[in-house]
């Protein structure tokens, strides 16, 4: 499997990512700084991660990120065929094709451009994402015109997601869904489902949140029903469910894939949420 650069215009550059996993693995990482990555994955699963986030990607989902600092972000995939499509703009190169509109962007996405930081999303392709993944994975990199049609593609996705319709708009695509995920519950829920091998680190998750560790735990409790841990569980029992049904998967690995050091911790929690032990929920 590899990540393959196949087109580079100065200031937008595309991959292409393809080939067979044999076993879970770091394949790719690199610094982000001054760029902003849109990964479109096809096919196959895995993480993309940075010093502070954590996104688990499947088949149908994209994710969007970048930053200035000196951390290297990377993607670590698990076994099977992987396909996908990766498009590498600088900040600098669309800012200067924003121009004067930049208050027409969405506060968010207009802050990072202007000032940099980081910027981390990811989420379920929708059109915009889907019709740029399909013209990227069509396009003959040998065909005369290629780079004039692939970079009228990506300037039209950016024109539909990173612009509002006037101030009262919060924002088309994932600029609205990263507002979302400002408030405090989901924001947790989505750090727990990014970080699902990881224990809870109550302290961490409320900075990240922007409320105190106390007052997250009662938030998620009130709004949801269940503790932060009953969540922890379900998610990573879900997960354990999906590694389950792959071919040659043992419990022990699937145990230890979604966090659990114990298998008689993780046969307990298995059978709390599907009221079967994983051998039997399997056959």
């Amino acid at each position: 499997m590899e990540l393959k650069r196949w087109l580079d215009l100065g200031g937008v550059a595309c991959w292409r990512l393809g080939g067979k996993s044999v076993q879970a693995g770091s394949t790719w990482q690199t610094k982000v700084a001054g760029e902003v990555w849109i990964w479109l994955n096809h096919q196959g699963e895995g993480v993309i991660w940075g010093k502070e986030d954590r996104m688990f990607l499947r088949p149908g989902m994209y994710a969007i990120f970048g930053e200035d600092g000196e951390d290297r972000w990377r993607w670590t995939r698990l076994p099977g065929q992987h396909a996908a499509e990766v498009v590498v703009i600088s900040r600098a190169w669309l800012a200067r094709r924003i121009g004067g509109q930049m208050n027409h962007v969405h506060p968010q996405f207009a802050q990072w451009l202007a000032g940099g930081g980081r910027l981390a999303f990811a989420g379920l392709m929708s059109g915009p994402e889907k019709e740029l993944a399909e013209a990227l994975a069509g396009t003959d990199a040998a065909a005369p015109g290629h780079a004039m049609r692939t970079e009228a593609r990506i300037l039209e996705w950016a024109a539909v997601r990173l612009f509002r319709t006037g101030r009262a708009d919060s924002g088309a695509g994932f600029c609205h869904e990263m507002k979302q995920r400002l408030d405090p519950v989901r924001r947790a829920l989505s750090l727990l489902e990014m970080r699902i091998a990881e224990g809870i680190d109550l302290q961490r998750l409320g900075r990240e949140c922007g409320v105190s560790p106390t007052h997250l735990s009662r938030m998620v409790k009130a709004r949801t029903g269940q503790t932060l841990r009953d969540h922890q569980r379900r998610i990573r029992i879900s997960r354990a469910c999906e590694l389950l049904k792959e071919a040659g998967a043992s419990v022990t690995d699937v145990a230890l894939d979604v966090g659990y050091q114990s298998l008689s911790h993780f046969a307990k929690a298995f059978r709390e949420e599907t009221g079967k032990s994983p051998r039997e929920w399997r056959e």
